[in-house]
């Protein structure tokens, strides 16, 4: 267990061609497939929930967003201080500035790697 910082916020992509629209249809279906809870906001829908866009005279108009409630930010340097201590504690020893230059797979598994 470790705190990796997440803050957990919206994520909203604008759409303002029907281009975009679709292009960004194809990847939410396929995000919804594998379970995600994505969704498309049509204009009325989107200016109700972020009343404070610029709607009447932006330089490329606003028709619609995909969006993602579940989305948020984690620091990244805890991320990786996260994945190093679940490392560590499968027995995985961890130095610095050290290169991989190679792996060796047994029956399909990482079985050594070789270093600098």
């Amino acid at each position: 267990n470790y705190n990796v910082m997440f803050s957990q916020r919206y994520h909203v992509s604008l759409f303002h061609t029907p281009a975009a629209r679709d292009g960004a249809a194809r990847r939410y279906n396929t995000m919804r497939l594998t379970g995600s809870d994505g969704e498309f906001w049509d204009l009325p829908t989107l200016k109700k929930e972020i009343p404070h866009l610029n709607y009447n005279s932006a330089r490329f108009p606003i028709i619609g967003a995909a969006v993602q409630k579940r989305a948020g930010n984690a620091r990244h340097d805890a991320v990786a201080w996260g994945y190093a201590r679940g490392a560590d504690m499968h027995g995985v020893d961890i130095i610095q500035n050290c290169e991989v230059t190679g792996v060796t797979r047994t029956d399909g598994k990482v079985t050594a790697l070789e270093t600098t």
